[in-house]
């Protein structure tokens, strides 16, 4: 049972593991370039190929590590002394440089504990129960926290690197791995929960207001779109035709209603002899609103998303059906024949507003379950203030469309606390909480608002700055490393190279010529790649076989020149990847000795320049003939016309473009922009409203979803919320009114 829990671990891990040594390049070349001299320079250079080099022999300690957690788990004398971290009781001399990874040490296992302390609660009780009943420690717990911070120490401590390098190893192991654990322990308890341990153990997240206020006081906030802030200072006199006309057919609707239904349309208009007091409405208003307070459906951190379509329209349907029982409770709270036939209208005009914020596509699901709590203090305005819907400057018109647009652009469903979702929870909050009928409130909370949004617009453009950086620099590293293998490949194309030769050659030199790739400003012109790569040459010719005594004799009488060359050209590329000449030097002088030494043997000769191609000679070569050719995705013969018309529609898209791309037609599309195209590879990059990467596609895989209708473009100029519900209500019951009549 404990190999079954060992393979849940080693399934999390061996993607993050993954994931980590794939960014490990990328974070290096970042300190690099920000390097104070090229020394420091060239430590982060030579650290990355130290890595790679030994990447497979640190996952092989770490996985092993790992697996004897599991293999101890229950004998007593195992349990102890394996953390890899010095007891504090004992009083030993240690360097700064060993104190400073004990330090990261502690600190990431501590940290991740922290993040999963529920969790590690529950396995400790569970494994407890494996363990004959002895209590178990949270050190002790296999794969737990305590355990992989050991695990990748035993493992990093194989890496040759300086103090600084080994530093951000660990913080890179930190990041990618250690913080990623809170779903690995779930699924730990979960298989041995399914095994019957302690199955009525539980625990839940309780989440400290205090807290999440300061959470939401801090968080970035959203902003209103360009075309809200062109509206804002539209006429007046639109919503007012807009609203007269509305409450005109909502007027007609009601009399056909009662009409239809065997009523008297006389006495609906007729006026009310005591017609209720706004503020006895406003007084029941209030009462239903602190209900709603309390009713608090939302959301903390760990709150489960919706995704799906599916989900996603149950989700709206059951929150309008929310607001036709907060409705059905106000009618019960006052007599519904004293409502004067304005307010009725009102009542019902809120109601709609609502219900299409709710069928919004553009709003997350999880914003609108909170955005549709507004739904009885938004009465409550309208019957105070009917200038809710006209007055494009009134304070609660403009704060439910900057919450509405911040809502749209930065709620992320995966993690809430990440976006503008904490503010715009507080900002609900307080509506309820100390909204009587002073609307002093909604400009007090707007103003702040606003403020933010430029403080989360600021905050997205650095990230998306950094991002596309990052996705610059790992393109580079990656053609790098490509063009250097590629040249050495040419060049010992239809040479008979020896074998250890060969290695040196794509170790030492692939790596000079990878460096002087990244760092010099014409790259492959430039006079260090050139004499890099005449140094190839001249160490190729003269560790080739001869097959004959003339060519033999010719390779003794230019050996001399040829080795001081050699020499020469290794000082000055010094400054580029390995430092170390000496090793390489005596290797090649080595196998020239022995060739001038070794007889003639034509057949010999012949029989090696035969021999197959390794593979980088040979992706030279069919690079060099044309063979090789970028794949190419089919493409549907019907869909040819319209992918073509793609294609050439993203020429001229610019960057900034937002996109809405539904790949999958049971998930809910999402909202991304387009950051960054390479002309290297022809990938585009999408960010999310926060600058993080989201999704690369490439050219023909885009074009193709544009074509399908997968991928749209979002137009940048969309009119504020509470216009637009206004406008589509009027359309909708001037419809109505066509059919009735």
């Amino acid at each position: 049972f404990l190999d079954e829990c060992h393979n849940i671990v080693l399934e999390h891990l061996h993607k993050q593991i993954k994931k980590m040594f794939e960014n490990i390049d990328l974070a290096f070349l970042e300190f690099a370039e920000k390097a104070q001299s090229s020394a420091s320079q060239l430590r982060f250079f030579e650290a990355m190929t130290v890595i790679q080099k030994n990447r497979k022999n640190v996952e092989e300690i770490f996985y092993r590590e790992l697996g004897r957690s599991f293999a101890d788990f229950g004998y007593s004398e195992h349990q102890t002394g394996q953390s890899g971290i010095r007891n504090n009781d004992a009083l030993t001399l240690i360097s700064k440089e060993d104190s400073d990874i004990e330090v990261a040490i502690k600190n990431m296992a501590a940290s991740a504990t922290l993040g999963s302390s529920q969790e590690l609660v529950a396995l400790r009780q569970r494994l407890a129960v494996l363990n004959y009943g002895r209590q178990m420690e949270e050190k002790d717990i296999p794969g737990g926290p305590t355990c992989l911070a050991s695990a990748f120490h035993h493992a990093a401590s194989s890496l040759v690197l300086e103090h600084q390098t080994r530093l951000i190893v660990y913080m890179l192991f930190n990041k990618f791995v250690m913080s990623t654990t809170a779903p690995l322990y779930d699924a730990y308890n979960k298989h041995l929960l399914k095994a019957g341990l302690l199955p009525n153990l539980k625990y839940e997240v309780r989440i400290n207001p205090a807290m999440a206020r300061q959470q939401a006081d801090n968080a970035a906030v959203a902003s209103n779109s360009t075309a809200a802030k062109q509206h804002e200072t539209s006429n007046q006199s639109l919503g007012d035709e807009v609203f007269g006309s509305i409450m005109q057919l909502l007027s007609q609707r009601n009399e056909q209603g009662q009409t239809n239904t065997g009523g008297n349309a006389a006495h609906s208009s007729r006026a009310i002899n005591n017609p209720i007091p706004q503020t006895e409405l406003v007084s029941v208003l209030h009462q239903l609103q602190q209900t709603r307070q309390d009713d608090n459906p939302v959301i903390t951190g760990n709150a489960a998303t919706v995704l799906g379509v599916r989900e996603n329209d149950q989700m709206v349907a059951n929150l309008v059906a929310n607001l036709s029982s907060e409705r059905d409770r106000l009618f019960e709270g006052i007599d519904r024949r004293r409502l004067p036939a304005a307010d009725n209208q009102v009542i019902d005009l809120v109601g709609m507003m609502f219900e299409y914020m709710l069928k919004d596509k553009d709003i997350p699901s999880v914003a609108k379950a909170e955005l549709s709590r507004l739904h009885t203090p938004y009465l409550k305005v309208a019957i105070i203030d009917k200038g809710l819907f006209t007055d494009t400057s009134h304070p609660a018109h403009k704060l439910l469309n900057t919450l509405a647009t911040a809502a749209a652009h930065w709620v992320f469903e995966r993690n809430l606390e990440r976006g503008i979702f904490p503010a715009l929870h507080n900002a609900v909050e307080r509506i309820l909480a100390e909204f009587e009928n002073n609307l002093d409130i909604f400009t007090e909370l707007l103003e702040p608002f606003r403020a933010s949004v430029r403080d989360i617009e600021s905050k997205s453009s650095a990230i998306e700055k950094r991002t596309r950086q990052a996705a610059e620099g790992k393109e580079k590293l990656d053609l790098a490393r490509k063009q250097a293998a590629v040249t050495i490949g040419k060049c010992m194309h239809g040479h008979t190279v020896p074998a250890p030769v060969k290695k040196m050659l794509n170790d030492v030199w692939q790596e000079k010529l990878m460096f002087i790739y990244l760092r010099e400003p014409q790259a492959a012109e430039s006079d260090s790649w050139q004499l890099a790569v005449q140094t190839i040459d001249a160490i190729i010719w003269s560790v080739e076989p001869r097959s004959s005594a003339t060519a033999q004799s010719d390779l003794r009488g230019r050996l001399p020149d040829v080795q001081k060359q050699i020499e020469l050209a290794c000082e000055t590329l010094n400054a580029y990847g390995n430092t170390n000449n000496e090793s390489p030097l005596a290797l090649i002088r080595d196998i020239q000795e022995a060739i001038l030494r070794q007889p003639v043997s034509e057949a010999n000769c012949q029989q090696a320049l035969a021999a197959q191609p390794t593979d980088i000679e040979a992706e030279a070569s069919s690079i060099e003939n044309g063979a090789v050719e970028p794949a190419q995705e089919p493409v549907v013969e019907k869909a040819s016309l319209k992918v073509e018309a793609a294609i050439s529609e993203l020429k001229k898209i610019a960057f900034g473009t937002w996109f809405t791309i539904q790949e999958d037609e049971d998930s809910l599309p999402v909202r991304l922009k387009l950051s960054w195209y390479s002309h290297m590879s022809g990938n585009y990059m999408f960010v999310d409203s926060m600058g993080l990467r989201a999704k690369v596609r490439k050219h023909l895989e885009l074009a193709t979803l544009m074509a399908t209708g997968k991928a749209k473009i979002i137009e940048d100029e969309q009119y504020p919320l509470v216009q637009r519900a206004l406008e589509a209500i009027r359309r909708m019951l001037g419809g109505e009114q066509k059919v009735l009549a």
